[in-house]
């Protein structure tokens, strides 16, 4: 099992993703209205994680042009929570520091 990860959830993260990784017990889960105003910016999600240590959960590809840890799917992918938490062990499994990685999800992790 890897080490424990810290997921910001943005808004657009589906809440079938949110719901499957607060089950895990491995991962610890915040959505960005639990921190932040629910109209902040993406830069501001994006200083905050970084800030606090948080990885960002999102489908939003406007978060690629922020340098902060990040972990993306695709909805066109309609990947399964299942797969997302695999890729997700994979990924906190491969890398020691996972703030600095842009990894999209389930992608070749699975």
């Amino acid at each position: 099992m890897p080490s424990e990860l810290r997921i910001l959830c943005d808004r657009s993260a589906d809440q079938r993703f949110v719901d499957t990784l607060e089950r895990t017990g491995w991962i610890t889960v915040i959505r960005v209205e639990d921190v932040l105003p629910v109209d902040a910016p993406d830069r501001d999600i994006s200083e905050y994680a970084e800030q606090h240590d948080w990885i960002v959960f999102t489908e939003d590809s406007d978060f690629l042009n922020h340098d902060r840890g990040l972990v993306r799917y695709h909805p066109l992918d309609n990947p399964s929570p299942g797969n997302v938490v695999d890729a997700l062990r994979a990924i906190g499994e491969a890398f020691d520091d996972h703030r600095d990685s842009e990894q999209r999800v389930p992608g070749d992790w699975v």
